[in-house]
């Protein structure tokens, strides 16, 4: 009996410290797979087990008492039950919101065990995140060269959708900078050349990525996060070093971009796609609204099955889909209540920021990551609970990792 329960804690401790290791073939399969969902299937064939494996064996490492945890926890259970209350439709959509619920459940357990291994090595994981947003756009370039791709750029594994593909890298993208130049540990050691340079170069490629996808959403984010980015090298290099690289790694991308569609034509590529009806989606939802604000029309709940788009979008030829906007999404399907779930998460993650006594760089640092998710969820889109998805890597990654980084520093200076 000793033996077998020794046994037991082995084989938990065998994958507690491989934790990380699959953290790493995650993100890896999620730019370079060559199946988009095979990044869902690595997470619930391997992933989910060995979730399953820490908690029975008390070897997770967190506290149920974190309070970003304990509404996180309590949204995906409020969504996944009210779904078969007040949701329309038939009811195998309500089961799959129901298994949304259950899947949230599971990345937010797989955060919690991964990042604080992160946050150990920042500078191991700084440059393989920056890495791993360079592999995600090359890939994407050798797709459209080889002519698999027409149209609007996009990458293999979890970045076969324009829009999401780009989020995702410009997320990996400034995560990785955070970690391995703005984090700042005691033993906190210059940045060497090849880290730098593989920062400009993963900065271009991302850049050129995001343009040549056509989303207007990551394009104004990663505008945003190019002029942070402009910012801090100006004050961390000086005027004319920066000056060059910037000028540079402009020049560099135009040159291309002209290359690839001439700018004139480029521009008007993006002025044909309008506003993709997102002004019509967001009004046909505000003018047939739920039965009930507070409960809203149900997690998972078809939008064919509205009254918006039998009254409203059919009629006008506009596509029936979901909200594209994570606030809207959220107070249609969720109600009020889940909204108030949305806006506590958001509230907390804020606050930790400013109760964390960082530096001002790595407080800049981290509101961008914070920025970096509003923006791209702003026309994108619909809600934080659901199955395994590219929100995951782009919403749910940034905004744990700010949340357990400021956590783990305050728990630190405490001490």
């Amino acid at each position: 009996m000793v033996t077998s329960k020794r046994g037991r804690q082995d084989f938990a401790a065998a994958v507690e410290k491989r934790m990380p290791l699959l953290f790493l073939i995650w993100l890896l399969i999620s730019v370079l797979g060559p199946h988009q969902d095979l990044y869902k299937i690595f997470f619930h064939a391997v992933v989910i087990p060995a979730i399953l494996i820490l908690l029975l064996t008390g070897r997770a490492g967190f506290t149920w008492r974190d309070p970003v945890l304990l509404l996180a926890l309590i949204w995906a259970a409020y969504s996944s039950i009210s779904t078969f209350i007040v949701g329309q439709g038939p009811l195998a959509d309500h089961i799959r919101a129901f298994r949304w619920g259950v899947e949230t459940f599971f990345c937010l357990m797989a955060y919690y065990i991964w990042l604080p291994s992160v946050l150990a090595r920042p500078y191991w994981w700084g440059r393989n995140f920056i890495l791993l947003a360079l592999l995600g756009a090359t890939g994407g370039f050798l797709l459209l060269a080889a002519g698999l791709i027409e149209g609007r750029l996009s990458g293999l594994g979890a970045l076969h959708n324009p829009i999401q593909a780009s989020s995702i890298l410009l997320v990996y993208l400034a995560i990785g900078h955070f970690l391995f130049f703005t984090y700042q540990p005691a033993s906190r050691k210059p940045a060497d050349k090849s880290a730098v340079w593989l920062m400009i170069l993963s900065c271009i490629a991302v850049t050129l990525f995001v343009l040549m996808s056509q989303s207007r959403a990551p394009i104004m984010a990663t505008a945003v996060f190019l002029f942070f980015l402009g910012c801090w090298t100006l004050l961390r290099s000086g005027l004319l070093k920066a000056g060059l690289v910037m000028l540079g790694g402009a020049g560099l991308v135009i040159g291309l971009l002209a290359a690839v569609y001439g700018l004139d034509h480029y521009n008007e590529l993006l002025l044909m796609r309008g506003s993709s009806y997102r002004f019509d989606i967001w009004k046909g939802y505000l003018m047939y609204p739920p039965d009930s604000w507070i409960f809203g029309f149900g997690a998972g709940t078809d939008p064919a099955q509205l009254d918006a788009a039998k009254e409203f979008w059919i009629p006008s030829q506009t596509p029936v889909t979901h909200a594209h906007n994570i606030w809207l999404g959220t107070l249609v399907e969720n109600g009020i209540i889940g909204l108030g779930f949305l806006v506590g998460i958001a509230a907390l993650l804020v606050k930790s920021v400013f109760a964390y006594s960082a530096t001002c760089r790595e407080r800049m640092g981290l509101l961008m990551l914070l920025l970096l998710v509003f923006l791209l969820t702003l026309t994108g889109e619909h809600t934080l609970i659901i199955s395994a998805k590219a929100i995951w890597l782009f919403g749910w990654l940034p905004l744990l990792f700010v949340w357990i980084y400021c956590s783990k520093r305050i728990d630190n200076a405490s001490q």
